[in-house]
């Protein structure tokens, strides 16, 4: 374990800047905390529990150009000295040679010119907490080639070139409940390096190579032995703080049962699908991919989609399996709890809370899932379960 002192964190966030681009919590004018690139100065604002958004957006970008392409005019036609590209060849009179001269001409047409952006700079996020760091974790899954599945070239190489250190939470929100999903405030899935604070500093433990070399810094030096109890300490006193949401045990099988039941109906009504819940989450992965051209050239676009969005599942028919309300609702929580840990043996929520925060009518996961994720009258196991 080692320590930084707090005076020395400007110039460490220096030391991480000389070789790759630094990322860290940020609170605007309006009070909003924000994941920005770190510039001399900046002081990265870590009172504030969680940032609005994940920092997921620095590696699954939100809206991001993965392809250019265009049209220019190619072939030249095979031509004599007087532009005739039919003019007789030598030797005149032998026709075989007169057809492969004729076979040669080749006519100008548009070619298709194509450009693969594939930007990955090395980057450091600071300052994110274990609930984030996990959030990346369910997305490798998905983009990593899991169980088989598909490999994203795109996502992984972002991946690869980023660094997360990970602050341990001092004091969860009313919000949280990372340690109902198999998490917990000092949880160290995902991270590089955790950093917890202590007084005078924070303590840092590395766990991985990318974390290692991070704490070679010379402004780093061995932690006491009051800071490693303090550094516990303050783990167990943030783990105490977060309540109990629901048991796992059962979940699972509960949705699968009750996914034609009436209660799904009742706690959707508020929802607008504005799809805030999915923007804001750390670990929602969905996506859209369109092609914008003007005037002979285009990009190739990946943006971020989201489940409540009525033509997320719209077929090119015109059929779209999920047209009511109720059933995107019902998606997005068995996605959560059903589908994706059927696929990937993990749960695809940390326990973050921001869905809850910023819902704009309160819609709380934590009362969804202790309705719709326990047994209800009149379900049955056998029930067939969605795509």
């Amino acid at each position: 374990m080692k320590f930084l002192p707090q005076e020395q964190l400007q110039a460490f966030l220096g030391h991480l800047a000389e070789e790759s681009r630094v990322v860290v919590p940020v609170k605007g004018e309006d009070g909003v905390v924000l994941f920005r690139p770190w510039t001399v100065g900046v002081e990265p604002e870590l009172d504030v529990l969680l940032a609005k958004q994940s920092p997921k957006e620095y590696v699954f970008r939100q809206s991001e150009t993965y392809l250019r392409y265009g049209y220019a005019m190619e072939g030249v036609a095979a031509a004599t000295g007087d532009g005739d590209a039919h003019a007789p060849t030598e030797p005149e009179q032998d026709p075989k040679a007169r057809a492969a001269a004729q076979n040669a001409a080749v006519t100008a047409h548009a070619g298709l010119q194509v450009e693969v952006v594939d930007d990955a700079p090395a980057q450091v996020i600071f300052g994110l907490r274990p609930c984030d760091a996990r959030g990346f974790v369910q997305m490798d899954n998905v983009f990593g080639g899991y169980g088989g599945f598909y490999f994203d070239p795109y996502y992984n190489a972002k991946r690869d070139a980023t660094t997360l250190v990970v602050v341990t939470c001092r004091d969860p929100r009313s919000t949280c409940f990372c340690t109902s999903v198999e998490g917990g405030p000092s949880a160290s899935d995902g991270a590089d390096v955790l950093l917890t604070q202590v007084e005078g500093g924070f303590t840092a433990e590395a766990f991985s190579e990318k974390g290692e070399k991070v704490l070679e810094s010379a402004l780093m030096t061995e932690a006491a032995q009051p800071q490693a109890v303090g550094a516990e300490a303050a783990k167990e006193q943030a783990a105490a703080r977060v309540e109990r949401a629901f048991e796992l045990e059962g979940v699972r099988e509960n949705l699968r049962a009750n996914i034609e039941d009436p209660g799904w109906h009742d706690l959707c009504m508020r929802c607008i699908s504005c799809g805030t819940c999915t923007f804001v989450c750390p670990s929602c992965y969905c996506f859209n991919i369109t092609d914008e051209m003007v005037e002979g050239t285009g990009e190739r676009l990946r943006t971020w989609d989201n489940c409540f969005n009525p033509s997320y599942t719209l077929e090119t028919s015109g059929h779209n399996p999920r047209v009511v309300k109720a059933n995107r609702f019902r998606n997005r929580f068995s996605h959560k709890f059903w589908y994706y840990p059927e696929k990937y043996d993990s749960l695809l929520c940390s326990g973050c809370g921001r869905c809850i925060t910023h819902c704009p009518t309160r819609i709380d996961i934590r009362e969804v899932l202790r309705a719709m994720g326990a047994p209800r009258p009149g379900a049955t196991s056998e029930t067939g379960g969605e795509a």
